[in-house]
């Protein structure tokens, strides 16, 4: 009879006792990165010029450097994304898009596979240049590392015949697989 008193107290224990206590959970996970109130990391400078049209503004990007990209598979060696995906951006933020994806190259640095894409609802522009796609308008991206971020450099004519001159600088990378922001 003491084992079963010793049984129901122990699963009482457990059954009353917090998750966070079993498991080592927290019970005020960290806000997600664009949630209300979510603390922001550091701002992208974007600067594009489509045609004759400017656009400029300090954001919330999502700036990636994947390190299993190769020059041989189809992942993304850089990724600079605006708004990235989920987020969606303030009223008092610019709510045009941009994404600027850099296949890595077969030296250090060479990066003349890439995909820049801005649409602001009624100006957009496409510079698609990757092996086996459709080639779309034509352009150059320079990539210039510094500390723990880079400086994508992008000049071209997008599919739609506009000019396109870009400059998108990320002050850092967050991991390759990182979700959000």
């Amino acid at each position: 009879m003491m084992w079963l008193r010793a049984i129901v107290g122990i699963s009482v224990a457990l059954t009353l006792a917090s998750p966070t206590m079993l498991w080592g959970q927290s019970r005020n996970p960290p806000l997600r990165r664009g949630a209300p109130g979510a603390p922001r990391g550091p701002l992208t400078d974007v600067s594009i010029a489509v045609g004759s049209a400017q656009y400029s503004a300090s954001v919330d990007a999502r700036c990636r450097l994947d390190e299993r990209a190769t020059p041989s598979n189809t992942r993304a060696y850089f990724v600079a994304m605006y708004p990235w995906f989920g987020q969606r951006p303030a009223a008092d933020q610019p709510q045009w898009r941009v994404t600027l994806e850099i296949r890595r190259g077969a030296s250090p640095d060479a990066y003349d596979q890439f995909v820049f894409s801005f649409l602001d609802g009624t100006k957009a522009a496409t510079i698609q240049r990757v092996a086996g796609s459709p080639k779309m308008g034509n352009g150059t991206v320079r990539v210039t590392r510094h500390g723990a971020g880079a400086r994508f450099d992008i000049a071209g004519r997008a599919k739609e015949g506009d000019a396109v001159r870009a400059t998108i600088d990320c002050p850092q990378f967050q991991r390759g697989e990182e979700g959000g922001g």
